[in-house]
């Protein structure tokens, strides 16, 4: 499937406030923000100009702004740009923000070379792009200074199977069994193999799909991570243990912790990378 920039756009134009509150009202989207937030705390220096890409809302936005010493943010959405600007406006950050960008990651013609020491593109914004990975992650390379960090998120593939499982199952008598073997064997949900209703088409990723990505560019991963591991555990146990404030830190935790190792790496819903950029 070719890269259709109408789809994530409409998508989170009528996506309201929810991206805002996405990562706050359950206890899965806590543990994804834990995870990606320390990362971004390690990475991100007082010193450093940072790009957010697929900013969103600003849920990540109103933290990276205290992180870094200037900060401009862009999305694809016009809409979640505006709202963007509202809640930085709430929390008196709106003049902290250097810019408020709508661009496509794919061609980002007015932003110049070597101009920022780190990239944040953390979210999934890579999902959407099919054919046009490559040219994306070229453009974010484009714009980081030599040594510079992409900190870089996708959606993954067998995290995502595992705990939409009973999903997949149902679509199976809309797609038939070639269609879920479509989806096992390339973690694709398109408009020819696997037309979803929601249109929700995107490329869910393996951490061999990244280290393939990143293999052809001058560069080097410094840190792998998976997000949302205890996510597997389900909603109720994930609520319940949200319920004892003592248990929840230490998941929380120990979530940060096992996101780290080796083995984990496509366990959870998200796949963090962070790069280096040659000097």
């Amino acid at each position: 499937m070719s890269y259709n920039p109408e789809i994530p756009r409409n998508r989170y134009d009528n996506y309201g406030d929810r991206e805002w509150t996405r990562l706050e009202r359950d206890a899965h989207g806590e543990l994804l923000y834990h995870v990606h937030l320390d990362i971004l705390k390690r990475y991100i220096k007082p010193s450093d100009c940072v790009f957010e890409i697929g900013a969103g809302s600003g849920r990540y936005t109103k933290d990276i702004v205290n992180m870094c010493e200037e900060l401009s943010v862009a999305d694809i959405s016009s809409h979640q740009i505006e709202v963007n600007k509202e809640k930085m406006k709430e929390l008196s950050l709106y003049s902290r923000i250097k810019d408020f960008l709508v661009l496509d990651v794919v061609n980002m013609p007015t932003m110049e070379n070597e101009s920022f020491d780190c990239v944040v593109c953390i979210g999934g914004v890579i999902n959407y792009l099919f054919d046009k990975e490559l040219a994306a992650i070229a453009e974010m390379l484009r714009v980081l200074r030599p040594g510079g960090k992409l900190i870089i998120g996708a959606m993954s593939f067998i995290g995502a199977s595992l705990f939409y499982l009973d999903g997949i199952l149902e679509e199976k008598s809309l797609f038939g069994i070639e269609g879920t073997k479509w989806l096992f064997d390339t973690g694709v949900q398109d408009e020819e193999h696997y037309p979803v209703p929601s249109k929700h088409y995107v490329h869910m990723m393996r951490s061999t799909e990244m280290d393939a990505l990143f293999s052809k560019f001058p560069v080097e991963v410094v840190e792998r991570s998976s997000a949302g591991l205890f996510s597997q555990s389900k909603n109720d146990a994930l609520e319940n243990a949200r319920q004892d404030k003592e248990f929840w830190e230490l998941i929380v935790k120990q979530e940060i912790e096992f996101t780290k190792l080796q083995g984990t790496l496509d366990c959870g819903m998200n796949i963090i990378y962070v790069i280096e950029k040659s000097k």
